[in-house]
């Protein structure tokens, strides 16, 4: 019988892995020292105009060749212009002033319109949480609109796509922002602007997750044997900047604990992703019975606790497989308009970029075939247009999701 210690034992493991996966990280990243030292690649007119602004291509490129003081970007090889993100939303903000792009399809919030705080909530794992929430964050922000990420989940996935790591870098995370000053060391707590970390990727900041965030649970139940309230604890902190931004998007890791209460309490929007397989729909009936009962308790604590959305969508889908596509019908028969129309697809586009740490638009086209990336870029794209669109109708703003001519 071997006699291993295991605390000894899955220190080394943890070592081991942290030193292959920096020397591989160096590898990839070389010249530069971090994901964030490369920059974000440049955009074409075409994907401007398709993606970020919904304009037809030859009623963008006549804008940028009349209107005057808009950035014109930089000539390429094989004559092609491209914009970098920041130009783009300047010559968005531009058009906009101009009366070129209508208010219905204008992403900032007007006076008087709230912000949409949108909970990534499945208790399931495995389901495309993360890679729904920073690739929605993504294709929302290329849009114009000011998204803040708030990373629930200990593992901090979301907050390494955005090269922010507050364990190894030392800074403040979503958990210095929640703790009890009563409880644990007594040191006080973070003020939420100074949590507040800009990426690399322009319109999106993040509040990261950490392994820190375990620690919130203890303190909470310790907390809660006091009375002292934790409902209201994230909804409390966001309310001192979330008139900054147009979007708010929680990523919740995939189990109850007191922090996701505390974002279903903040939140008055919710997606659920939902993996094209029927185990996934058996846990899925489990989980709404569940989150079901969570809000029914919120519901006593805010009688007033409304959602301006709910919606299903289904990910890691293959329409070419029958059972999939059995299940989609069954699904959309049963559930109807809950269900988003476009699905997030199963692609390798999606699994190879995720091996590279790269969410789906700082990739190079040209890494994949144009059919593969195509394919799941209408797929995403599709899937942030709904959102969009809920987001805006949330507002007073119907958008019909129609191209500017």
């Amino acid at each position: 019988m071997r006699n291993l210690l295991g605390s000894e034992t899955l220190g080394a493991f943890s070592e081991a892995l942290d030193v292959a996966l920096r020397q591989q990280s160096s590898r990839l990243l070389a010249p530069d020292t971090r994901k964030s030292d490369k920059g974000l690649r440049r955009f074409t007119i075409r994907e401007m105009a398709d993606i970020c602004f919904r304009m037809n291509y030859n009623t963008l490129r006549h804008h940028l060749k009349n209107i005057p003081d808009l950035p014109q970007g930089i000539m390429e090889p094989g004559n092609r212009r491209t914009f970098s993100l920041d130009e783009i939303l300047e010559i968005q903000q531009k058009l906009f002033d101009a009366g070129k792009i209508p208010v219905d399809m204008y992403p900032s919030k007007l006076d008087g319109e709230d912000t949409a705080k949108l909970l990534i909530y499945n208790l399931k794992g495995g389901v495309s949480k993360t890679s729904t929430a920073v690739n929605l964050a993504q294709f929302l922000a290329i849009r114009g609109f000011k998204v803040l990420l708030v990373d629930l989940d200990p593992q901090a996935s979301c907050s390494d796509l955005f090269d922010i790591q507050a364990d190894l870098d030392g800074t403040p995370s979503i958990y210095d922002v929640l703790r009890y000053e009563e409880e644990g060391d007594g040191e006080p707590r973070v003020a939420i602007a100074d949590a507040i970390q800009a990426t690399y990727f322009p319109n999106i900041d993040i509040i990261p997750g950490s392994i820190s965030l375990t620690e919130f649970e203890y303190e909470t139940a310790s907390a809660a044997a006091k009375g002292i309230p934790f409902y209201s604890r994230i909804s409390d902190a966001l309310s001192l900047v979330e008139d900054a931004y147009d979007v708010v998007l929680f990523d919740t890791p995939p189990h109850m604990s007191f922090c996701v209460i505390a974002a279903l309490y903040a939140s008055n929007s919710m997606l659920i992703p939902l993996s094209a397989g029927m185990l996934d729909v058996v846990s899925l009936v489990k989980f709404l019975d569940l989150a079901s009962s969570t809000l029914d308790s919120i519901e006593g604590v805010d009688p007033n606790k409304r959602f301006d959305f709910i919606r299903i969508l289904l990910t890691r889908y293959s329409p070419n497989d029958p059972a999939q596509l059995q299940l989609s019908s069954f699904l959309r028969n049963t559930l109807g308009s809950a269900m988003l129309n476009t699905d997030f697809l199963a692609s390798t586009a999606i699994a190879d970029a995720g091996n590279t740490m790269n969410p789906l638009l700082e990739v190079d086209p040209s890494s994949f075939t144009r059919k593969t990336y195509d394919r799941i870029l209408e797929s995403l794209h599709g899937i942030a247009l709904e959102i969009e669109a809920e987001i805006m109708a949330g507002r007073g703003r119907p958008s019909e999701n129609e191209e500017v001519a």
